[in-house]
């Protein structure tokens, strides 16, 4: 066991027998772990990512855990999850592995100088399916609503990922199932091929259940103002566009591609006629409508404008 935290025993100095019924014992000078004989009983079956209780006997020493390791696996670490037996009084839990198969539920007692097994109770662990309904197509930033189905273990969640992307990681936005079914999410702010998937998060590693594709377009927009300004001057701007949460319009010079370091802005949660400040430096610039979207702001209409 290479990486465990070794905890602090809120029971240190407390037998297995008084710590079952409630010793509260705080400062003791530790005990010599003893070996003896341990029991587990365990479901035989269980999904991926499922809760797992095992009840268990046995010494009680202080760094005593109930591991879960692959079928037949003899080590005393490399364990795929496990619990102190110091904090799993009277039953450990434990969650199932994401891959399925066959596994070994284990009582460890940790002596001075080794680690024995004691007891062992077999496992299987079988897949699980989900399932989502998703819309063909959206446009960019549009929010959307994806009802779901699938074993909504703790951490499980919902992502959206750029179509062909392999790993469960790396996703453009997300939604636990926790929060909610239908879940809601928002599309990208990119045009193009995207996958709504199901991720399963667990001990061995995430994995996604299942996807589905979504096209996501451009939606349109459109500015009007006047072509010249005074320096300083109000510019009265009217525009149409999507009007998602947190849109502005923006003025910036000419040819700018950043989307932030605007000279003035007004966000679109307001009526479709607004003001900008002119600058006082004569020149070329933009009125733009910048889309708020997961993954990145996007211009989706420009508008030159002179300051004289």
């Amino acid at each position: 066991m290479s990486s465990k935290t070794w905890l602090k025993a809120g029971l240190a100095g407390c037998s297995l027998a008084l710590a079952l019924a409630g010793c509260t014992k705080k400062e003791a000078t530790p005990a010599t772990p003893v070996d003896g004989a341990a029991t587990l009983t365990v479901a035989s079956a269980v999904g991926v990512g499922a809760p797992i209780e095992a009840s268990w006997t046995g010494p009680g020493n202080k760094d005593d855990y109930v591991d879960l390791v692959p079928r037949g696996f003899t080590n005393t670490s490399g364990e795929i999850t496990y619990a102190y037996v110091r904090d799993a009084i009277p039953m450990a839990k434990l969650r199932a592995p994401t891959t399925p198969g066959e596994y070994d539920v284990r009582y460890v007692v940790q002596l001075a100088s080794e680690r024995k097994v004691r007891a062992t109770a077999p496992l299987t662990v079988s897949a699980a399916t989900a399932s989502l309904t998703v819309p063909p197509k959206a446009e960019a930033a549009e929010p959307l609503t994806i009802a779901w189905e699938g074993p909504a273990g703790e951490g499980d969640y919902l992502d959206i990922v750029p179509a062909g992307h392999p790993e469960p990681s790396g996703e453009i936005t997300y939604a636990y199932t926790r929060d909610g079914n239908p879940a809601k999410l928002t599309a990208p702010g990119r045009t193009g091929g995207y996958q709504i998937r199901y991720v399963l998060e667990g001990p061995g590693g995430r994995k996604v259940l299942a996807w589905s594709p979504l096209a996501v377009t451009q939606p349109a927009a459109t500015l009007k103002a006047a072509d010249v300004v005074a320096r300083g001057a109000k510019v009265k701007v009217e525009w149409t566009g999507p009007q998602r949460k947190g849109d502005y319009v923006d003025l910036v010079k000419k040819d700018q591609t950043e989307t932030s370091g605007e000279l003035s802005y007004f966000y679109t949660d307001r009526d479709s006629s607004s003001e900008l400040d002119a600058p006082a430096e004569a020149g070329l610039y933009e009125l733009r409508y910048v889309l708020e979207a997961p993954g990145g702001r996007q211009v989706l209409a420009r508008r030159p404008l002179r300051v004289r």
